[in-house]
């Protein structure tokens, strides 16, 4: 029983969604987030009704992939909060924070595009990991005061459309030197 006085969820219930949500990632990776919900649980080796009984819309498995996809960047943030350098930590949070691959990425991109819902959870995600280092890096007058974690965000995104990696670390480089606040 949880603390609420609910049972745990079966084995299979835990098992069921974890292939839901594998099989949506995947699927939407190859197809586009337009697949239906037949399609994915059908992909998952579950029926429609399984599919409903964990994720009553579409929507929310979408929301629920979301979070998935951010699990790095929470890895990444975490690391930064242990870092006792406020410059190292936004570092660390501006260069590693975007844990996802290039196809991960534009999946994504691809999701948050699919309803207002999935555009602000995609938004809160961002900001909720990036807002604790920029604020900590900007009280210390490391950053210029006029930078938000939405700019900081924006940046992050510029810096990994580039095309390779030699281009990336360049855009990173750039980018820190004129967020950084230089002091007379």
């Amino acid at each position: 029983m949880t603390a609420a006085g609910q049972r745990a969820p079966r084995k299979d219930q835990v098992r069921n969604r974890r292939r839901l949500l594998d099989a949506a990632r995947l699927a939407f990776a190859e197809q586009g987030p337009d697949l239906s919900i037949e399609a994915i649980a059908r992909s998952a080796g579950v029926g429609a009704t399984t599919f409903y009984r964990h994720f009553p819309t579409k929507d929310e498995l979408v929301l629920h992939l979301l979070d998935d996809l951010a699990d790095g960047a929470r890895r990444v943030a975490a690391e930064a909060a242990d870092t006792v350098d406020d410059w190292d930590a936004f570092r660390t949070v501006f260069t590693r924070g975007c844990a996802l691959d290039e196809a991960e990425l534009r999946l994504f991109d691809a999701l948050c595009r699919t309803s207002a819902r999935a555009a602000e959870q995609g938004r809160r995600i961002t900001v909720s990991l990036i807002t604790p280092v920029t604020d900590r890096v900007r009280n210390s007058g490391l950053l210029r005061r006029d930078v938000t974690a939405e700019d900081v965000a924006a940046f992050m995104r510029m810096a990994d459309s580039t095309s390779d990696a030699r281009q990336r670390g360049i855009t990173q480089r750039v980018l820190l030197t004129g967020l950084r606040a230089h002091r007379l």
